[in-house]
């Protein structure tokens, strides 16, 4: 069992990578889908498959390769067997270790294989050539880790702190409220999460609000749907459903997981 919140800490990455997972599967060939929404954070991928696809785009996906904000639905068309490791990045973190326009990640995701950072080898060969997971994990890592000392934190510290704001109001916040809460202006706010994250704070902070009504939604916790609408801050039970549906595509009660 591999510690990843031990390689996290170890790598001083706390500050960029919330978590990193690890999906594989050794059956025989087919193809399988799989069905993301919008959750806040970018992220890496290592991936081995003999092809893969982001979808709607019909973007053919490389074995090494940078998302950006996924808002809308989408899905992951991959032929298995396949390995698939992902760090999931906070939401300031593609800006700064890539130095990327994130707006131009939005609903995307970037080749990686080929990128060059200076004194740094690109990990892709290291990762291609290695046959433990572990090690693989413990490639990228080395990776981030070796970018990250390459860069200055100052400037988004501010970001930081919005964030966590957000994160620990549920996304239930006004960007008034925030801009107050971190003395700063709501058109400087607006343009260092531009900058730095590639959408707007109301934006971003929508998409934990909804993230939050989609655990409750999937998990069945609770016992009439006016209880969530409620709960995570929407004004009436039309616009939580507009929302829900802006993001899936789907009404509420068809992501509700059956028992």
């Amino acid at each position: 069992m591999i510690d990843f919140t031990k390689i996290i800490a170890n790598y001083k990455l706390e500050l960029f990578v919330k978590e990193i997972s690890v999906l594989e599967n050794q059956d025989a060939p087919k193809d399988l889908t799989f069905t993301f929404f919008a959750d806040g954070y970018p992220g890496i991928v290592y991936l081995q498959s003999e092809k893969a696809f982001l979808l709607p785009r019909e973007k053919e996906l490389t074995a090494f390769f940078l998302y950006g904000q996924m808002i809308a639905p989408y899905e992951l068309s991959i032929r298995a067997p396949y390995l698939m490791i992902a760090f999931q990045l906070y939401p300031f973190a593609a800006k700064l270790l890539f130095d990327v326009n994130p707006k131009k990640l939005n609903d995307d995701c970037a080749d990686l294989s080929k990128i060059k950072a200076a004194a740094i080898e690109n990990p892709l060969e290291a990762l291609t050539t290695s046959s433990a997971i572990s090690l693989k994990v413990e490639i990228i890592a080395k990776f981030l880790s070796e970018l990250a000392r390459k860069k200055g934190l100052e400037e988004y510290l501010e970001i930081q702190q919005a964030i966590q704001i957000i994160f620990d109001h549920k996304g239930k916040i006004a960007v008034n409220k925030l801009a107050r809460d971190l003395n700063t202006t709501e058109r400087t706010l607006r343009r260092k999460f531009n900058d730095c994250i590639g959408i707007s704070p109301k934006k971003f902070a929508k998409i934990i609000q909804f993230q939050t009504s989609l655990m409750q939604i999937s998990t069945g916790g609770f016992s009439k749907l006016t209880d969530v609408v409620y709960e995570n801050g929407y004004a009436d039970q039309s616009h939580f459903i507009r929302n829900i549906k802006k993001f899936t595509g789907k009404k509420p009660l068809q992501l509700k997981k059956p028992k």
